[in-house]
């Protein structure tokens, strides 16, 4: 493996290790600090909103900068957010609650600003260093995302057995890598050429904010939905959506890995079949009662949604720029807002929203692929 792929594996799981982490990390901080858990949690999401104006700035930068700068610069900014939690955790006895509340606030907002840099630009250099394979070139990334919610938890419980301490050094050790192995790449060009019209895109970021939505609104739907099943045992509840996450992190890793591995897939054909995909998942889902069958269609939509993101961020990127990968992830932001916010309602049928979502997002990818895509293939025989 070269030391190119392992930098986009790496650096792709940083924000994965550090969300991870933080659900070590926040009681533990909580209890040390004397605050409760949920404040660190407000502050916590509070600072992940901040990508919605972040992944916007970085995009301007970007273009100005290059990959190389802002890369370094995200991975600086990650690098000092967890610093400073390493110094609440080892400085908690010298300092106050309320000066420790403050350092974690700064520690989150740095940790909002400068860490939606780091997979967009990633992801640029990945199509750049690996143009015969633009969707194995994003799977690489996607692929550190997937690993890192898989095995940060399993580590994390080896480090606790020797010291908390180390699971604050984790994410240091990490984004120090990241920043050291990160090559000299040249400035890409704005302005390249695009294969279709220009406002195709729009399109497709609507497609991207319907599978975002579908994604966080499915995740913690699951918890309602397995919860009816099985009334007043939480236990239950929660060794079903880990088996559920982790059903998901395999397949992913596998389809990855092929991804990877294949030198050409069509992206359109691959939006397409994927969304289809989802949506017949979706649909099982809000009709089936079985605990295991919910499970297994629940998971399969997660896997076919995270087929369909390299499928669409390799589309806007070819029509659109590689700049468009940062508002991809503002898109992102989004979706999981209104997903998370949908939940407060408790509907009957959840996934029956899904359902909803993801047709309307198959009917625009497909109406697209047969009034754009296919006629101009069509024309180039």
């Amino acid at each position: 493996m070269s030391k190119h792929v392992i930098w986009l594996i790496v650096g792709g799981g940083l924000l994965g290790v550090s969300q991870q982490i933080a659900l070590v990390v926040l009681p533990l901080l909580a209890d040390v600090m004397q605050v409760p858990y949920e404040v660190l949690v407000n502050w916590q999401a509070g600072g992940s909103f901040l990508f919605l104006f972040s992944s916007l700035l970085w995009a301007k930068r970007v273009e100005k900068k290059g990959c190389t700068r802002v890369i370094k610069l995200a991975c600086t900014g990650f690098i000092l957010s967890n610093l400073l939690l390493l110094f609440l955790w080892v400085g908690h006895t010298t300092l106050s609650t309320e000066l420790m509340l403050a350092v974690f606030i700064v520690s989150r907002v740095i940790h909002g600003l400068f860490s939606s840099g780091i997979v967009p630009q990633l992801q640029v250099s990945a199509l750049h260093l690996f143009p015969n394979n633009s969707i194995g070139a994003l799977a690489k990334v996607s692929l550190g995302g997937t690993l890192a919610r898989c095995l940060t938890p399993i580590v994390c419980i080896g480090l606790l057995l020797f010291s908390p301490l180390w699971v604050f050094v984790l994410p240091l050790i990490l984004g120090v890598f990241v920043l050291l192995a990160t090559p000299t790449l040249p400035k890409f060009d704005s302005q390249e050429p695009n294969v279709l019209k220009t406002n195709q895109h729009w399109g497709v970021l609507f497609v991207a904010l319907l599978c975002s939505f579908s994604l966080c609104y499915g995740q913690f739907s699951l918890v309602q939905v397995l919860s009816k099943i099985m009334a007043d045992n939480s236990l239950a509840v929660s060794k079903w959506v880990a088996a559920n996450l982790a059903l998901t992190a395999v397949l992913s890793t596998f389809l990855q890995l092929y991804f990877i591995k294949k030198q050409k897939i069509d992206s359109e054909n691959l939006l397409v079949f994927s969304l289809s995909g989802a949506l017949f998942m979706a649909l099982m889902s809000s009709v089936v009662n079985h605990i295991f069958a919910v499970c297994v269609f629940v998971a399969l939509i997660f896997v076919a949604l995270n087929s369909a993101t390299l499928a669409y961020t390799n589309i806007i990127v070819s029509k659109a720029g590689k700049q468009f990968t940062n508002y991809i992830s503002t898109v992102h932001t989004v979706g999981y807002a209104f997903g998370a916010l949908c939940v407060n309602f408790s509907l009957n049928v959840p996934y029956g929203l899904v359902s909803i979502a993801l047709l309307i997002a198959f009917s625009v990818t497909f109406y697209r692929f047969f009034a754009h895509v296919y006629p101009s293939r069509a024309s180039s025989l």
